[in-house]
């Protein structure tokens, strides 16, 4: 689990902000352990936490993260939400359920990786009893049922990043065409079939 205590640094979470791996992101130092814990002034909020795509820890062995990762657990019950190392895929998105979630970052005393990582936090607001029309809410902040229906009706990709994203969808949906850094070298040698 995320126990230790003795290094945890509580941050007070009133807006956006992020976290990131030390000297990120270039190669973060060897021996360190971090835990943030974040904790939301306002009770009645969970907090979000997105990985930026730049993310790379030390390889796992055996499928198992036991050198170099970044760990998030829920303070409420102790479950751990997962734990991530490697770069071979961006770390999914993450909820707490209460108005607190800890991070853990642990290395150990071999080579580093680059680029570490670096999480976005943010505020979501469980109920939106105030809300005067679900239609005015970003679909993140939509209840499971109504954002299940919405994209139901959807028949492309691109209508459903162009909901979910509206100010950026067009980046979003170039990025999905884009290959990235990992793929990069194979897409090279294999012409430009994986487009």
């Amino acid at each position: 689990g995320v126990q230790d205590p003795q290094h945890e640094k509580i941050i007070t979470v009133t807006t956006n902000g992020t976290i990131h791996s030390p000297k990120f992101p270039h190669a973060y130092p060897r021996n360190t352990v971090l835990v943030w814990r974040l904790v939301a002034v306002d009770e009645n909020v969970w907090i979000q936490l997105t990985f930026d795509e730049r993310f790379g820890l030390e390889d796992p062995e055996d499928d198992i993260c036991k050198y170099d990762f970044v760990e998030v657990e829920e303070p409420s019950d102790g479950t751990v939400l997962g734990r991530w190392c490697g770069s071979s895929s961006v770390p999914s998105r993450q909820i707490s359920k209460g108005n607190q979630i800890r991070i853990r970052f642990v290395s150990d005393e071999y080579f580093p990786s680059e680029p570490g990582f670096c999480i976005h936090y943010t505020l979501l607001m469980p109920h939106h009893t105030e809300a005067p029309s679900p239609s005015l809410l970003p679909p993140s902040a939509l209840p499971l049922d109504v954002l299940n229906n919405a994209v139901a009706g959807f028949s492309t990709v691109e209508e459903l990043i162009r909901y979910l994203e509206p100010d950026r969808w067009q980046l979003d949906l170039e990025d999905l065409y884009r290959p990235t850094w990992q793929l990069l070298g194979k897409a090279y040698i294999h012409g430009r079939k994986s487009r």
